[in-house]
């Protein structure tokens, strides 16, 4: 499920949407979360997901219901923990698991003896050594049970001491395993920013099955907090983007089966809906095929509009430059001043036919949806590009030469009066074959 691929450091990671959620669009219409099945006392809202209410003795999770077939991943939470009293209970879970749990158990709201591997934000000090709340990373094969009366002291793969409950922000969290490396850091919340993230742990040699389910869970005791998830967003990793869009042949067919099923449905469709309301099927197409030629006009008028730009400037040309040769015994000043105002000129020119021949060349681009309709139209602009691209060339090397004299007018390759009727005669064709396809409509209408 690829939404999109991002650049981190030297490694991509594509965003896994089945298997994530984000507030404020968490539950669909059904107040249920896409592609994960809540329990317990698990109360999913648009804004967050509340794992526990800060009632006691209870239990709730949030088990991701599609397998992840991956081998590398990164988990972007955001989560609050928190409660009226001083201290809190029990705490909250991050799971990777080979198997869905069907209830909930005694290591905060999930079974014993699971396999794969469990995060345990721990809010309660149960060994009484003053190491808590404590982030904890135990892996099990299936047969260890967690020792909660010693808060997995032994256990554990690895843990460290973060004050996450009663914090004014959520905390933030980045659990990341790549080439077996698990690596946690974390934001406790005190502010948002992100050069406030702390590496709580990293540990080697972490050995996951793929094919794993991920999920939530919490649990309260004889004290009891809130136990909410704002975010959980999943990523694929890979050293290189290519790897991240790479795709089987299987896949492949499959994909362009697929879409050709979903094409043919379309069509299908469209020809029962053209056989059910034919006058209004023909209304909407004319009204496309009007938005389309009216676009085709507003380039022919920007079109002309520069055409008439361009004579200015080329009268203009003419008249600086009708003053012959200026004298060598006159003012040195007077001959830069009118050798530098051509070549403005010349070079405003330039500008200005690029301009025009890059619309015209859009414009060719619009006509070729309607080639057979319009071939004379297309011929004429070609025409009148490559008498433009004649006209450029001409133009650049008048600016390239330097002499104390002012230059005289090269000869364009096109007088004002061959552009002229170039304009006359595109519109004229445009116009006479609007007015014959619309008495071809006309005729047509009869019909229905």
């Amino acid at each position: 499920a690829v939404v999109s691929t991002q650049s981190t450091g030297a490694l991509h990671r594509r965003f896994e949407y089945k298997h994530s959620f984000k507030g404020p669009t968490i539950t669909d219409a059904a107040g249920k979360v896409p592609f994960w099945e809540a329990g317990g006392s698990c109360m999913p809202a648009p804004d967050n997901v509340r794992v526990t209410p800060s009632i006691r003795s209870k239990q709730g999770w949030l088990w991701n219901t599609i397998q992840y077939v991956g081998s590398n991943w990164e988990l972007n939470l955001e989560l609050k923990i928190q409660g009226r009293g001083k201290l809190g209970a029990d705490g909250m879970a991050i799971w990777y698991v080979q198997d869905i749990p069907k209830k909930g158990g005694s290591v905060f709201g999930a079974p014993n003896n699971w396999r794969g591997l469990g995060i345990f934000f721990d809010s309660f000090d149960n060994d009484n050594k003053h190491d808590n709340p404590a982030v904890i990373a135990v892996a099990n094969d299936g047969s260890v049970t967690f020792d909660h009366g010693s808060d997995g002291k032994g256990q554990e793969l690895s843990s460290c001491v973060m004050g996450f409950r009663n914090r004014p922000h959520p905390a933030q969290v980045r659990l990341r395993y790549y080439q077996q490396v698990l690596t946690l850091e974390m934001n406790s919340g005190i502010t948002t920013r992100e050069s406030d993230f702390d590496e709580c742990f990293r540990v080697e040699n972490v050995k996951l099955s793929p094919g794993g389910y991920f999920g939530v869970s919490a649990a309260t005791g004889a004290l009891a907090d809130d136990h909410d998830i704002h975010k959980f967003l999943t990523y694929s990793l890979f050293e290189r983007v290519e790897q991240a869009v790479q795709i089987n042949e299987e896949a492949k067919q499959k994909i362009l089966a697929d879409y050709e099923k979903y094409d043919s449905a379309l069509e299908e469709k469209k020809k029962k809906y053209r056989e059910k309301n034919p006058n209004q099927y023909q209304q909407e197409e004319e009204e496309e095929q009007n938005l389309f030629y009216k676009s085709l006009i507003d380039y022919q008028v920007k079109l002309s509009d520069k055409f008439d730009q361009l004579a200015e400037n080329i009268k203009k040309l003419e008249h600086t430059s009708s003053g012959g040769e200026v004298k060598n015994s006159g003012d040195s000043s007077v001959i830069k001043s009118s050798v530098a105002n051509v070549e403005r000129m010349q070079s405003s020119l330039v500008r200005q036919i690029e301009s025009i021949g890059g619309q015209a060349q859009t414009l060719l681009s619009e006509l070729g949806a309607i080639h057979a309709k319009t071939t004379t139209t297309e011929k004429e602009l070609k025409t009148v590009v490559l008498a433009l691209g004649t006209t450029q060339s001409q133009l650049k090397e008048l600016q390239t030469r330097k002499s104390h004299a002012c230059p005289s007018l090269p000869d364009t390759g096109i007088s004002f009066l061959q552009l002229v009727c170039v304009v006359i005669i595109q519109s004229s064709v445009l116009i006479g074959y609007w007015i014959w396809r619309n008495r071809v409509e006309d005729a047509r209408k009869k019909f229905f």
